[in-house]
């Protein structure tokens, strides 16, 4: 059996067609449920083994105005002792160092 990983999703946008393509992109693409909410998405769902590099990916060349689109992505699988967490700003993603 796969070790599945947790992802907590944020994102943030002024532009309403993005916003509403996130949260569409994110109903179709995982088991999730996503919480729109004024400029905001947020969403919790499983991605197996690691962070869902290839989907997120796909979702940020969907998007119109990428440089003004924020999204936070932590995603976590404690059986292997796996964290990642991701910045997109201003159209580009940082991954944020986990130390010890």
């Amino acid at each position: 059996m796969a070790n599945y990983a947790t992802n907590i999703f944020h994102a943030r946008t002024e532009n309403k067609t993005d916003l509403d393509k996130i949260e569409a992109f994110l109903d179709d693409n995982f088991s999730c449920y996503a919480n729109k909410y004024g400029n905001s998405v947020d969403a919790e769902f499983p991605s197996r083994w690691e962070y869902p590099e290839k989907e997120m990916d796909q979702l940020v060349a969907s998007l119109e105005d990428k440089d003004k689109v924020y999204i936070k992505i932590l995603t976590y699988e404690f059986e292997d002792e796996y964290v990642s967490f991701r910045i997109f700003s201003q159209g580009e993603w940082k991954v944020k160092l986990i130390t010890e």
